[in-house]
């Protein structure tokens, strides 16, 4: 069976603004400077965005999960004009992030546990 190696790319952010409001303000943008990446992203095969629903103490503002096709497809959105416009957008709206990248094996058939995996 042919497999696949997908690269996930997970990355939080922590917004500065004082107040709940401001704070649902800037996710509100956040997500929407995520959401402008649809489409223009080569090798981007999956994208999901979200502002956070549980009021944890640790708990990050506004998420994002992205499934790239290749480790090249990721290395190259570093570097490109529209992740470049996103970071524009969103780094002055944050305090802290967070991101995290790792391979995904899958089937040709799109079974996330191929054979042999657990």
């Amino acid at each position: 069976m042919t497999q696949i190696v997908q690269m996930v790319h997970i990355v939080a952010w922590r917004l500065q603004g004082e107040t709940a409001q401001q704070r649902r303000q800037q996710a509100d943008a956040v997500v929407a400077a995520v959401e402008a990446l649809r489409g223009r992203i080569p090798g981007l095969v999956a994208l999901d965005v979200g502002i956070n629903l549980v009021a944890a103490p640790e708990a990050w503002d506004v998420g994002a999960v992205m499934m790239f096709a290749s480790r090249a497809d990721l290395d190259a959105y570093h570097e490109h004009p529209a992740h470049l416009d996103l970071k524009r957008i969103v780094g002055p709206l944050r305090s802290a992030r967070a991101q995290l990248d790792f391979e995904r094996t899958v089937a040709a058939n799109g079974d996330t546990h191929p054979k042999g995996r657990s």
